[in-house]
C-alpha cells in the first residue's frame, strides 16, 4: 500500500513527461502521442491513481453531488421506514449515474435552509 496517494506528479516523474502531459493523456485531450497517452494510462493504472473529485469538481465546475438536508430527529430516521427508503432509493439513483448524496439532519426548517444555502455556496452540490 503507497504511504501517500498517487499523484498526477507521480505518473509523470515515472513516465519522464510533464504534468500536463499526464493531464492530457488521462483527459483524453489532444497534444500527447497515442504511445505516451498508453504509457501514461497503464502507469496510472499500476500505481492506482484515481481522479481528485475535488481538483475535477473546480476544472467542470460540477460537484457530481446531490445534497439532501433532513429536517427530522437524527435518532428517528432509522425507525421511519419511509426515510430509509427515500434514501436507498436517491442513493441508488446517484451512485449509477456517478454522483454522490451529501446527507444531512437538521433540527429546524431555518437550518435546513441554511444548510442548502452553504452547499450551494461552496459549491459542494449540484443540486
Amino acid at each position: 500500500m503507497p504511504k501517500h496517494r498517487p499523484t498526477i506528479a507521480d505518473i509523470a516523474r515515472r513516465a519522464g513527461v510533464s504534468k500536463v502531459a499526464v493531464s492530457y493523456a488521462l483527459n483524453d485531450r489532444p497534444g500527447v502521442s497515442p504511445a505516451t497517452r498508453a504509457s501514461i494510462k497503464a502507469i496510472a493504472q499500476e500505481i492506482g491513481w484515481r481522479p481528485n473529485s475535488a481538483a475535477r469538481a473546480l476544472t467542470r465546475a460540477r460537484a457530481d453531488a446531490v445534497g439532501l438536508a433532513l429536517c427530522r430527529p437524527a435518532r428517528l430516521l432509522g425507525m421511519e421506514p419511509f426515510f430509509m427508503e427515500l434514501i436507498s432509493g436517491i442513493e441508488s439513483e446517484l451512485s449509477a449515474r456517478g454522483c454522490a448524496l451529501l446527507l444531512q439532519v437538521v433540527n429546524d426548517p431555518a437550518q435546513e435552509l441554511e444548510v442548502y444555502r452553504r452547499w450551494w455556496g461552496e459549491g459542494r452540490v449540484d443540486g
